[in-house]
């Protein structure tokens, strides 16, 4: 009988290879917590500014300083010396997590995302118009600043909220799906609930 081998296993050392200009630097880490990954959320200010005519820039201003930091307490090697941009390199490596499918399985969402190793699915139940409002309200804080600017701090804690009441099953894993993926999933089955509303609406004009 084959054993099928998880994609996915947040316990299992990971090697990030960086090339520059001086060679192949390979920095070896463990993956953040969970607590990690919400400090890390909460501490990189997005800062979105109105440039007028409809048109936005996004930054955000502290975001390398923040990777290093996280990078200082995962790493599990103190060699190869790296600076804050290639912190940030490899912690956005290792938040690596991209939708590749969603589709509605009875009742339920299957989402596919690619992450870091391969692909992993979540079946999360169809959350309730009062689960999708109580998510939006705790996911994002919006402070409007002088100069046409608004910061926006992401609480990532809520979409965990979210997907502990909406989870069926995972594939994919060794243990539970790191909070960083459980975002991603939450929102991709949000947007394919507001597609199937717009489709249903159009249907019924």
């Amino acid at each position: 009988m084959e054993t099928t081998i998880p994609v996915f296993d947040a316990a299992r050392p990971v090697a990030i290879n960086l090339r520059g200009p001086d060679g192949v630097k390979t920095v070896r880490v463990r993956f953040p917590t969970d607590d990690e990954w919400i400090e890390r959320q909460r501490r990189r200010k997005v800062i979105v500014k109105s440039l007028g005519r409809g048109i936005s820039e996004t930054v955000i201003p502290n975001g390398e300083d923040v990777d290093a930091a996280l990078l200082e307490k995962i790493r599990t090697e103190e060699e190869p010396e790296v600076d804050a941009f290639e912190a940030q390199k490899i912690i956005e490596q290792l938040a690596t997590c991209d939708v590749d499918d969603v589709v509605l399985a009875g009742d339920a969402f299957r989402v596919t995302l690619r992450v870091l190793g391969g692909a992993v699915t979540h079946l999360l139940k169809m959350p309730s118009a009062k689960d999708v409002n109580t998510y939006r309200r705790s996911f994002a804080r919006v402070l409007d600043l002088p100069f046409n600017r608004q910061e926006l701090t992401i609480n990532i804690r809520a979409a965990a909220d979210l997907w502990k009441k909406l989870v069926e099953a995972t594939e994919g894993y060794a243990g539970d799906a790191p909070i960083i993926h459980q975002a991603v999933a939450v929102k991709a089955a949000i947007d394919a609930l507001d597609t199937s509303f717009q489709e249903d609406r159009e249907a019924n004009f």
